[in-house]
């Protein structure tokens, strides 16, 4: 074999090892590479979509009624309202009468044995008279108003007889009250529950349902009613509104 041909051989062999030495380095760095790949997010599975199905739910049935209930109290509570009034052809003279008549009630209510907190005056208000014919002022009015509260109510009599008897009043009235209506307004609302209670019943039994549980309590506020007059014993009318829903079942045979 020639030196030629051993160069020769000896050069391939060396670019055969190089070449795989390149593989080798080239399959590491791969393998290598691929480990390090941080994977991306996965796709997550489509769901189910879920139906619903109104048919296998129970339809719920009810009734509506409304309930009324009413307590009557015994005031404990008076405000009586005077009003007077002073006429002149000028309004110095209006305020000064409308003035005195003032302290006039106030004084007979004092001496009735009213306190001075139980007494106040909304001050004088002036309003002027004028003829049709051409708007020219002819004189003035004035007005005050005063008012009394009483807490024991038996008294209105003794307090309002005297201011009366001594005509300086336009115009008087007395009305009662209760201080605490929480009591008898409780008792209102148990009425009005009860009326509600026996209405849906009544609607049941003629329906040929069964009456279920309450499902909705809703009320409306109502004002106290006053019953009688002044000079007169009299009484609160105290109510409650409540509109009341009940669930029904049909019947079992």
């Amino acid at each position: 074999m020639s030196g030629s041909t051993k160069h020769n051989r000896e050069g391939w062999k060396k670019i055969f090892s190089l070449v795989l030495a390149l593989a080798s380095v080239a399959a590491f760095a791969g393998c290598k590479a691929e480990s390090e790949i941080t994977p991306g997010p996965t796709a997550k599975p489509e769901q189910p979509t879920v139906i619903v199905n109104n048919e296998l739910e129970k339809d719920v049935h009810t009734i509506v009624v409304n309930g009324f209930g009413e307590v009557i109290a015994v005031p404990d509570f008076s405000t009586i309202t005077i009003v007077v009034i002073g006429t002149s052809e000028t309004a110095e003279e209006a305020a000064a009468k409308c003035e005195k008549l003032t302290e006039q009630v106030k004084q007979i209510a004092t001496e009735q044995g009213v306190q001075a907190a139980n007494l106040s005056a909304a001050g004088v208000t002036l309003s002027s008279n004028q003829r049709e014919s051409d708007g020219a002022i002819t004189g003035y009015v004035a007005r005050d108003t005063i008012t009394i509260t009483l807490k024991d109510v038996s008294k209105v009599n003794a307090v309002l007889s005297p201011i009366i008897d001594a005509h300086i009043t336009e115009s008087y009235e007395a009305t009662y009250s209760l201080l605490d209506t929480s009591s008898a307004y409780n008792g209102a609302l148990a009425a009005a529950m009860q009326d509600a209670q026996e209405k849906a019943k009544a609607i049941a039994e003629s329906g040929g349902v069964s009456l279920g549980a309450i499902v909705s309590v809703s009320e409306t506020p109502v004002e106290s009613n006053l019953v009688g007059v002044a000079f007169k014993s009299s009484e609160i009318a105290v109510s409650a509104n409540l509109t009341v829903t009940y669930s029904i079942t049909e019947q079992k045979p």
